[in-house]
């Protein structure tokens, strides 16, 4: 079930997860880059983050997000299940690095292929 439609627990769990790290709703704003206002009225349950913020905020928590009811084990592959983890918890630098990491393979890849044929 996909719990990022349930304010109440949304707020819940961020909350929780916020203080574990010993955070100020200021501290954690600064981090993802909104104001502690808009954080505490997500914590109370008044607002739903958007996605990128809350992308932003699972990640500065490092929250799972099976907890919010995203199915990350998709595949019983491994190696395909950890790349999809570390692809979801990846931060916008290293998606750019991941990217043209797989860009540069793929170019390789069909300049190998062609020169085989």
């Amino acid at each position: 079930m996909m719990k990022f439609d349930d304010k109440a627990y949304l707020a819940k769990t961020i909350k929780m997860h916020r203080k574990k790290l010993n955070l100020t709703q200021a501290e954690l704003a600064e981090k993802v880059d909104l104001s502690d206002q808009h954080i505490s009225r997500i914590e109370s349950g008044c607002y739903t983050p958007s996605l990128k913020s809350f992308f932003q905020i699972v990640s500065v928590l490092n929250i799972d997000l099976r907890e919010f009811g995203f199915n990350m084990d998709l595949t019983n592959n491994p190696t395909k299940d950890n790349l999809i983890s570390r692809i979801a918890q990846a931060t916008d630098a290293e998606l750019i690095f991941y990217e043209n990491s797989m860009n540069a393979i793929n170019t390789s890849l069909a300049t190998l292929k062609k020169n085989l044929l």
